[in-house]
């Protein structure tokens, strides 16, 4: 059985991202091309960068909230934390890869995917609610949850030089989150799954330092009220690049990303809360 978690998502939101960024680009007016990138003398760093591909190493420590409500009985669910209740680990390997591309040396477009996956089994220590499901004090429940993210966002440099870029946006990210529950000993089971797409403002600031070592920040965050549902996500990562050499980087970097949608609606109400932070060690290439 499949029931929705979060707010109803709108199916055309990632094309109408898509087309906006596309304009923006093509409206791009004549005189704004910059001298900066035809300059011969300008130093390798992320802000000359046309092309990069990252693959990431995410040590994560993530806290996961639940509530899964019966089908139109808002708030009739069991809050559960996914440590303490479900026995999901409190940490993660995680792996991320990012690919980003410059349009006309102000405009860059950054890809990104991240996966989740945790699994736990646990003695319920009370009556539990999970979707349309009850499960006694003491039943052994086993569960799952699944959260893939794929980000893309457009940012436009209105400071750019060899030294410093920063740049803002807009971003969308798709989202699947499926969780699953069954208990063996009394055949009992439920499932539920949402998909979505979530727009979000960006900010990007790049600062040269040296001509090996460059620093990087970016955020994507938005929070909102909608038809008895409340909702936050937030995509931060900042870190330390060393350029080895000119096409190949190494370095270090802290990441969050957090997810909470509340909705007390009859159609779909539930409660889902994850959060991921932590170190992360990456390689780098680009041209």
């Amino acid at each position: 059985m499949s029931q929705s978690i979060g707010p109803p998502v709108r199916r055309s939101a990632p094309l109408a991202y898509v087309l906006a960024c596309l304009a923006l680009t093509a409206l791009r007016p004549a005189w704004a091309n910059d001298d900066f990138f035809d300059d011969d003398a300008q130093t390798p760093s992320p802000i000359t960068d046309f092309f990069s591909l990252r693959a990431s190493y995410w040590y994560a420590w993530v806290n996961t909230e639940l509530r899964v409500d019966p089908s139109g009985l808002p708030l009739a669910g069991t809050p559960l934390n996914g440590t303490q209740d479900l026995g999901y680990k409190p940490d993660e390997n995680e792996g991320t890869i990012e690919v980003m591309f410059r349009l006309r040396e102000r405009n860059r477009i950054r890809a990104d995917f991240t996966e989740l996956d945790q699994a736990g089994a646990a003695s319920l220590s009370r009556p539990t609610v999970f979707g349309n499901q009850e499960f006694n004090t003491g039943t052994v429940l086993n569960s799952s949850l699944v959260w893939r993210v794929l980000g893309i966002t457009y940012t436009y440099a209105f400071i750019q030089n060899d030294h410093f870029e920063l740049g803002v946006g807009a971003g969308v990210h798709l989202m699947d989150l499926s969780v699953r529950g069954n208990a063996p000993a009394t055949f009992q089971s439920y499932d539920t799954s949402v998909a979505g797409a979530v727009p979000t403002p960006a900010l990007e600031a790049i600062w040269r330092a040296t001509n090996l070592i460059s620093f990087t920040a970016r955020g994507d965050y938005i929070k909102a009220n909608l038809n008895e549902t409340t909702g936050s996500f937030g995509d931060f990562h900042t870190d330390v690049q060393f350029r080895v050499f000119t096409d190949l980087q190494f370095g270090a970097g802290y990441s969050l990303m957090k997810l909470k949608v509340d909705s007390t609606t009859y159609g779909n109400p539930g409660l889902s809360g994850i959060r991921l932070r932590g170190p992360e060690l990456f390689v780098r290439a680009s041209f």
